[in-house]
């Protein structure tokens, strides 16, 4: 049985974390007793792209990092991870338009060039925030599905939204090999996608409310006495969390007020402000924010922490 397979929800988790650090060639990756393989690939892109490749005999493993975002910004982070991914995606969501930012463009070329160098082996693919969009888009535009064993992406903006049909179409291909896992107290999430609309299974965590940093980085999940993470099924408080107006337009703001604290002067306010304005003036009826809550809802939630 491959290495992947054999690991439980939390030491996934763990293998996730490790797209954090700076993981150098030819260094070995272990979570607790298992082996995962060997670092081949360091990818750092002109766009911001960041991943690792590890192999072992049997399987690669690819690490798609996430935004060092409010945290642990800096110049460069905040103009490759913010100002040239997330916020296009945000704004192309919101604008229901299909603008692709360069990094996930060059995570999907990640990954059907990686298939092509390791022939045979199976593929195991994870992200977090950010790590899980690229992850999602580089799965939507994979040659070889047959090839992808799991994929395991935790707390990132839904984009079903920004494909088009033949990768939908990939996407279901994969769909029963996706783990989407979603933390809807998460405060960048601005509504919650239905299950249909969205790449993978809908893992809906069990989590419980901490403070907003710390529930982005996985602080709410629980796990059971086997390691594996507590789900509920769909319940009236996912449904009123992806449908309320005033969650929506309340995360938003607390996602302005925590750039705001970084320094950045305002931006997301003024971009979301004038962005509700217009679907406001498109639908001026009490029914129109419905249909804007259901329009967020199909376009997914914003989940990374963007400028």
């Amino acid at each position: 049985m491959d290495i992947n397979k054999q690991l439980t929800d939390r030491q996934r988790i763990e293998l996730t974390k490790k797209s954090y650090e700076e993981l150098k060639l030819g260094q070995k990756v272990e979570i607790d007793h298992h082996f995962i393989g060997i670092v081949t690939n360091s990818v750092y892109e002109e766009d911001g792209l960041r991943a690792f490749v590890i192999a072992n005999t049997r399987e690669i493993t690819i690490l798609f990092k996430g935004s060092y975002g409010i945290a642990k910004g800096n110049p460069t982070t905040w103009r490759d991870e913010w100002l040239r991914t997330n916020l296009p995606i945000l704004v192309a969501l919101l604008a229901n338009e299909r603008k692709i930012p360069s990094q996930l463009k060059s995570a999907a070329h990640l990954l059907n060039q990686t298939i092509h160098e390791y022939k045979g082996e199976h593929f195991y693919v994870y992200g977090h925030s950010l790590g899980a969009i690229n992850a999602q888009y580089a799965l939507a535009n994979c040659r070889h599905p047959d090839r992808i064993a799991g994929a395991y992406l935790y707390e990132g903006t839904n984009i079903w939204l920004l494909l088009d049909q033949r990768q939908r179409h990939r996407v279901n291909e994969m769909r029963q090999k996706i783990y989407n896992y979603v933390d809807i107290y998460d405060p960048v999430t601005l509504g919650i996608t239905a299950s249909h609309h969205m790449i993978g299974k809908l893992c809906y965590v069990d989590s419980e409310k901490m403070p907003p940093i710390k529930q982005h980085l996985w602080g709410g999940y629980q796990f059971d006495e086997n390691g594996n993470v507590k789900l509920r099924e769909v319940d009236d408080a996912f449904l009123q969390e992806s449908m309320s107006e005033h969650k929506l337009l309340s995360r938003s703001n607390d996602l302005a007020h925590s750039v705001e604290k970084m320094g950045q002067a305002g931006e997301i306010r003024q971009l979301a402000n004038r962005k509700f304005k217009e679907l406001q003036q498109r639908w001026p009826d009490k029914r129109g924010w419905s249909k804007i809550n259901d329009f967020l809802n199909k376009s997914g939630p914003l989940k990374d922490k963007n400028d």
